[in-house]
Formats: C-alpha cells, structure tokens, sequence
C-alpha cells in the first residue's frame, strides 16, 4: 500500500536534514509523525521514524551527561513553580498567558528546549513560573530533575485535546519516579529526602488544559476518575484565559502563603510588599526574614488582624496569619 504522504511531509523533512543538534532533530521528528497518515502503508514509516528518536534520545543523553550539563534558577517572587507535562500539553502557552514571558507557542511537540522563566502577578503578590521541555517515555532532558527539585510547587498539565490524556501524565509521574521524584498531592517534612539518593518529594498540582476543545469535558472526567484523587485537579484553557485566575487562588492556597503588613509606630502599614511567610510562621519568623538584626534585637510586636483588637501586643512566638499587619518593637 502506498504512503501518500502530504506535501508538507517532505517540506519537513528537508528541515530535518539541515538541522545541527540532535534535539532540534527529535522535534523535527515529531512533527513528521504528527502529520503522517495512520494506514498499514505508513506502519514501516512510522516503526523507523520512531527509532530515529530513540537512538537521537539515547545520543543527547550522553552528551549531556558527558558535558554535566545543568540549569539553576534563582528563586524570585512568592514562590517557585516549574511546569511539567507530556509534549504539546499546553506549558508554553500558559506561561504566557499568565506572565510577560514570550515563549515559542508552537502546534508541534518538543518546542521548548530550555527552561523559561516569568513572572505570574497574583493580588500583591507574584510566582515564578518554569516552563520546561516535555517528558516522553524515549526522552526527558538530563538537567530537568534538577529544576524539579528546587522548585517549591510542580504544576503537572495535562493534555485534554488527547484521547487518553492520563496516559501522557503518567508518563512523566513515571520517569520522574526512575530519578527518585515522588509527585504528591501534599507537602511533607520527610526527613528523609535530605539523605543523599533518597526520594524527593514534590507538592504537585494537576492541570487539565485545553478544557475549551470538543469532548475536553468528558476527557476531564475520565482523567478525574483515572487520577483517583491522587492530585488536585484543575480544569483551564490558557488559550482562551479560562480558569486562570481559579488556578492562581489554588496554587497560592496550596503553598500555605502568609502574606504580613509591616507598619511603623504612628503610621499607616506598608501594603506596597508584603513579607511572604509559610503556614506556621511566627512574629520572629517575619523579623528574621525582614533582617536578622532586627529578629535578635526584637521584644514583642503589635498586632492588627487575626480576630485580635487593633494594636494587641503578641510576642516573638505568636502565630501570624494571612492578612496580618506588624509592628515590630525592640
């Protein structure tokens, strides 16, 4: 049988044979898998094409693990949070949809080849996105657990526009687990994961996007059903901006973020730049991040908010909440 391969097929792989590194290569790839007709002519085509990426995957892997090749991104904002996902999930698209960031926004897989930063403003405050290159089962970037683990929330997307779209996160659950990342529903102080080559375990979010394509809701309730509750789960369009603003509430929810006014004696507070502080933290915690001299030299403070009358005197080990306004005294 024939392939009756379309036009664009061989416009693409004339692509492929000028391109330079075996990355840009394996997305090239893609691309042509995407565009081929599914028939038994193509079946040859398709198991070739397919070990083309295997054997480029296997290549690159080396490479970089020769070169130790790896990313650090500094932490900014309220917190960090790294996207995660199987090809053409839609993490570029949410990265700029909700920061300033101008990612490659692209229909073919594999577009993101490095990490992107931007900042996502949320009421007063703002997180750090990560958009990463995608996990497949041939293929994830060596550098990529790396910036897993430094990250403090994991936003794992889903891809709603595929059939079985739990297939594609479970994947990357699962590669992530061969380099000892557990993705959880809950944070956790397991000592345990500061023991060299124990399991780090990663507060996780799930993100069905593209809620806005045909079938996308009954997809979203397979995918529901198959997670088991395993993740928070969160429908969104970043396309068309649905969900956004839900999504943003439920990560700042889900970090347990302290958001502390600080205000000098005799005047209004500083609503400007709040202390970012975690669930639990103190009066002292606040001063220690404001700086450490003012945490040593600290007797009480004054406090407005958290049911308490305005101005209530609370010492160094009182528990502060969201919305609290500060003044400190020494």
């Amino acid at each position: 049988m024939p392939a009756n391969l379309p036009p664009e097929y061989y416009a693409i792989e004339r692509r492929y044979r000028l391109a330079k590194s075996a990355q840009e290569k394996i997305a090239i790839v893609r691309e042509l898998l995407a565009i081929m007709p599914k028939h038994k002519g193509t079946e040859r085509l398709q198991a070739e094409l397919r070990g083309r990426i295997a054997k480029l995957s296997r290549e690159a892997q080396k490479k970089r693990a020769k070169r130790g090749f790896s990313y650090h991104i500094k932490k900014e904002g309220a917190a960090q949070l790294v996207l995660i996902g199987p090809p053409n999930a839609g993490k570029s698209q949410i990265l700029a949809s909700l920061t300033n960031a101008v990612p490659e926004v692209t229909q073919y897989p594999f577009a993101t080849r490095r990490p992107l930063v931007g900042m996502a403003p949320f009421e007063d405050i703002s997180f750090q996105l990560v958009d990463t290159p995608s996990i497949a089962p041939d293929f994830m970037e060596p550098w990529l657990p790396d910036i897993v683990r430094n990250a403090d929330l994991t936003l794992l997307v889903a891809d709603l526009g595929v059939e079985n779209c739990w297939e594609g996160v479970n994947t990357v659950i699962e590669r992530l687990a061969q380099v000892k990342i557990e993705l959880l529903a809950e944070m956790t102080d397991d000592k345990e994961s500061d023991v060299p080559g124990a399991f780090v375990r990663k507060k996780t979010i799930m993100v069905a996007n593209k809620i806005d394509l045909p079938q996308a809701q009954q997809r979203f309730d397979a995918l529901k059903s198959a997670c088991h509750q395993r993740f928070p789960l969160i429908p969104i369009s970043a396309k068309r901006h649905l969900g956004l603003e839900e999504m943003k509430r439920k990560i700042h929810r889900a970090l347990g973020i302290v958001r502390v006014y600080t205000k000098a004696p005799g005047r209004p507070a500083d609503r400007e730049e709040p202390v970012i502080l975690r669930k639990g933290d103190t009066v002292i915690d606040a001063a220690q991040t404001i700086h450490k001299d003012l945490a040593r030299e600290l007797k009480y403070a004054r406090l407005w908010g958290s049911n308490k009358f305005d101005g209530q005197r609370v010492e160094r080990d009182y528990t502060l909440e969201d919305g609290d306004v500060v003044e400190f005294h020494t």
